[in-house]
């Protein structure tokens, strides 16, 4: 290689960083159409919640439920520690505001008169988020949405001489406030604080007939919770 066609190369890949401070703008307004920073559409992620536990309104561990105008009994144990999950989030984003589904599911140790017993935790989130400062990277965001939990507790109830697991359904309420940073248009990272309240309005056990419970009962939890999401 001469001194000459050496000079010629370094001359022409002088180019290349100018050639991508021009791509570089192009490809940003190709990704924010709607003028915000983040990007439009579709999107998928995973969520952990820290320190995940049942405020032990209800199951306090000691009371329990009995059928009316029968004898079987559906016990509320107190489940002791915090757990910390993972689950999987999708939705679609529209300038302010997102739509998303996520679903949950956890094992709990509990306690029932000192007796040791086990619950799995379900829940199904249905949430819509808004975003503040959406023309910034760093957008302080608000969630409110809804649920549908459900526990099942091994062994939970009792029918003389059965014994069988205990289901309660219900509804519940999502909030959280939180900020979500966007290192990128299609990638997001979020932090807030989600508290939910739910209500138990139906109980089954060994009969594995459903019961309306009267008065509900309501539980609550709350959690640090850290999201990532991608945007197509």
């Amino acid at each position: 290689m001469t001194m000459r066609l050496f000079g010629r190369i370094v001359k022409r890949l002088a180019f290349v960083p100018f050639f991508l401070t021009l791509v570089s703008p192009a490809w940003a307004q190709e990704e924010q159409p709607t003028g915000g920073f983040a990007k439009d559409g579709l999107f998928v992620g995973a969520s952990s919640l820290l320190n995940f536990s049942f405020g032990g309104e209800t199951f306090d561990g000691e009371s329990a439920y009995i059928r009316e105008g029968g004898e079987e009994i559906v016990i509320l144990p107190r489940f002791d520690g915090a757990h910390n999950v993972v689950r999987f989030v999708g939705g679609y984003r529209s300038g302010r505001g997102s739509f998303e589904f996520s679903y949950d599911r956890t094992k709990h140790d509990g306690t029932f008169l000192g007796q040791p017993t086990e619950a799995t935790f379900h829940v199904l989130n249905f949430d819509e988020r808004v975003y503040l400062i959406t023309k910034s990277r760093i957008q302080p965001h608000v969630l409110v949405g809804g649920s549908i939990p459900w526990l099942k507790i091994q062994d939970g109830s009792f029918l003389d001489p059965n014994l069988g697991d205990a289901s309660f359904r219900g509804f519940g309420l999502n909030t959280e406030g939180g900020v979500t940073v966007y290192p990128h248009p299609r990638i997001g990272v979020s932090a807030g604080y989600r508290y939910r309240i739910m209500w138990f309005d139906s109980a089954s056990g060994v009969s594995h007939t459903a019961a309306k419970l009267r008065p509900r009962f309501h539980e609550t939890t709350g959690s640090i919770v850290i999201t990532g999401l991608f945007t197509f």
